[in-house]
């Protein structure tokens, strides 16, 4: 009898933890973006963003499912609505504003090139005559064909970051452009790739999004980020897949005023509702 009616409780237990819990969010990812998302040996989703969002999603009580996709197939996902989220990163630009409302930002990054090493390229000037390979579809390659002729390069799209790195790795470019921390990540992975040229003027927020009509999803979202920054999570996650650590003036540390990034389109002033 003892047994029927522990059994009894765990099952309504059970019954009302599921209850409490939401739906699962689905979540649209590059599959070929390290640090931040990246395949394991055993071919299962890793990296800094699935990490942060799989704790975010538990601090939410939902479920996160991941699926992947290229770029432009992510944003026509989330737009007709096969996708909850966009872990990203996504750099926080106007025009990325416009489409879509931006949480606020888990790290900094700026635009910066990468090259062989003993290659140089240490002004924009430096680019003429060269192979610029860029992610196709990425903000990095908006950059690119907006400059290509009047620095004088020749634009080489490429299906992801990692792939631009090693396209100059492999001498099929001599430069590469993407985030500062996918740089860092990539020099340290391989000697003969060092990081070039940073552009300090593009530093922005490395962000997610939602659609613009989810504005409560949104906070709820930002509000379990904000959780994690005031618990140390994400500077950890940050030292584990960036190795460094983050100071205090970084977007790890760092809790914006409203909801999601000033100066930005979507961006909320309204006080903050975190409760952790």
């Amino acid at each position: 009898m003892r047994l029927l009616r522990f059994a009894l409780l765990l099952g309504l237990t059970a019954a009302k933890l599921a209850a409490a819990a939401g739906p699962p969010l689905r979540a649209g990812v590059l599959d070929d973006a390290p640090p931040y998302v990246m395949k394991d040996a055993h071919g299962a989703l890793t990296g800094f963003t699935v990490d942060l969002f799989r704790q975010m999603a538990a601090r939410m009580q939902r479920p996160i499912e991941f699926s992947t996709a290229l770029q432009p197939a992510l944003y026509d996902g989330l737009l007709h609505a096969r996708y909850d989220v966009l872990p990203g990163p996504i750099s926080a630009t106007p025009e990325r504003a416009g489409d879509m409302l931006l949480l606020e930002g888990y790290a900094w990054s700026e635009y910066q090139f990468g090259v062989r090493r003993g290659d140089h390229l240490a002004v924009l000037s430096d680019l003429r005559g060269r192979r610029l390979a860029v992610r196709g579809g990425s903000a990095y390659a908006e950059w690119a064909n907006r400059n290509a002729q009047r620095y004088g390069f020749t634009v080489l799209p490429v299906s992801s970051s990692a792939g631009a790195a090693q396209a100059v790795i492999d001498n099929q470019a001599d430069a590469s452009l993407s985030g500062s921390p996918v740089q860092g990540y990539a020099a340290a992975q391989n000697a003969n790739y060092i990081t070039a040229l940073p552009l300090p003027e593009t530093r922005t927020h490395q962000s997610a999004a939602v659609r613009r009509s989810d504005t409560e999803l949104r906070d709820e979202m930002e509000d379990a980020l904000r959780c994690l920054k005031m618990d140390g999570t994400v500077a950890r996650l940050s030292k584990q897949w960036f190795g460094r650590d983050p100071e205090a003036e970084d977007l790890e540390n760092l809790v914006m005023p409203g909801y999601g990034v000033p100066g930005l389109a979507g961006y909320d002033p309204k006080p903050s509702k975190t409760r952790c």
